[in-house]
């Protein structure tokens, strides 16, 4: 045999071994591989078990429901029949609100494409500067956004049933008072009185549009390079759709930094998203140092939902830190808030303070 042919066949299957290699790897980075921790296609193929009761199989089968393919084809009131049938179940089998959520709710990354547009979609696709498990990460999110943006109302709809069910079981006590003796002062802000500050409004034409970075005070300068910042408060009454802590990367010789896991995205690092059945609206929480709160939490307006940091690659890179990244994303409109929005916002917010008493 023609040795150049061997040589031309070698090569051949080397290049297959390495794309599958490759494509493994791919995939065991790919944060977002389904939208519950149980996947809804072996639920959906769970046979009718005789050892369980009636309700639970019945469960079973409404989870099964939530499959994005069989999620798009039910109507509004289909909707809100599924959220309420599904809450009644679950708290009949002692599931929490966590546990529930859990099930119900899309992952983080599903939210987070839910609320991007095209144009953001695009850039996570054309992201430089950035590690493989970073560009994977965006990438995916990427992916999902035509489909979850389509799904958002029908998602809305669900989680407006899902908290009204929720705040009527009475699991909507959250312990403010643990986290900070002197929460009483607590003004309406995003932490207690003179630990934060924002921008002034010639500066924000050299900041983000649809997002505010907020000043924090009284930062703690940790090893390698971490910060811990004040107690984060919410600015809303709300359901915790996304929590994700865990953010891992390390500097690198360049202005990027490496992003190797965890957090809400490999930019925003630590973070907390909650969504407001009664204003309709997102507030999205971001570089904090650690989480105090869980996906399906039920939050009053100024409960904590943890400590401000810089975690995320836009935070954790030179000069980079000392603040907190809020975006707020209106459902009516379907857009997020510029920051001049969000800047009135708070001076409201302030001004028409509803603190929850600590006891």
């Amino acid at each position: 045999m023609d040795f150049r042919i061997i040589k031309h066949v070698t090569i051949s299957v080397i290049s297959i071994v390495c794309l599958l290699v490759f494509r493994c790897a791919m995939l065991s980075l790919n944060p977002y591989s389904d939208t519950r921790p149980i996947s809804l296609s072996e639920i959906a193929a769970y046979p009718n078990n005789n050892e369980r009761s009636f309700m639970e199989n019945d469960f079973y089968h409404n989870l099964s429901m939530l499959n994005s393919s069989n999620f798009s084809l039910l109507s509004m009131k289909q909707i809100e029949q599924l959220a309420s049938s599904l809450c009644i179940q679950g708290m009949t089998m002692d599931l929490d609100n966590r546990a529930m959520a859990s099930l119900f709710l899309p992952s983080s990354g599903h939210v987070l494409a839910m609320l991007i547009d095209d144009q953001d979609s695009e850039e996570y696709q054309n992201l430089d500067g950035i590690s493989l498990p970073a560009r994977l990460s965006y990438n995916r999110i990427a992916a999902l956004h035509p489909e979850m943006n389509a799904l958002r109302p029908r998602y809305e709809t669900f989680i407006d049933v899902f908290y009204r069910r929720l705040l009527g079981s009475g699991i909507s006590d959250f312990p403010a008072k643990w986290f900070e003796q002197n929460a009483q002062t607590w003004n309406g802000n995003v932490t207690l009185p003179g630990l934060s500050s924002l921008p002034r409004l010639d500066e924000l034409d050299y900041s983000h549009t649809f997002a505010l970075d907020i000043f924090l005070q009284d930062v703690e300068y940790l090893s390698w390079n971490i910060q811990r910042g004040p107690v984060i408060h919410s600015l809303s009454n709300g359901i915790v759709v996304a929590a994700e802590s865990g953010w891992l990367g390390f500097p690198r010789k360049s202005a990027a930094l490496s992003y190797i896991k965890g957090g809400i995205s490999p930019k925003s690092g630590n973070g907390v998203i909650v969504y407001s059945p009664e204003e309709h609206r997102y507030y999205l929480y971001f570089h904090l140092y650690d989480l105090f709160v869980k996906k399906g939490d039920i939050l009053l307006k100024g409960q904590a939902i943890g400590h401000g940091g810089n975690s995320g690659i836009n935070a954790r890179k030179k000069g980079g830190g000392d603040h907190l990244h809020l975006e707020i994303f209106d459902s009516k409109s379907g857009r997020f808030l510029r920051n001049t929005q969000i800047i009135a916002l708070l001076k409201d917010s302030s001004k028409n303070k509803t603190a929850v008493s600590p006891k």
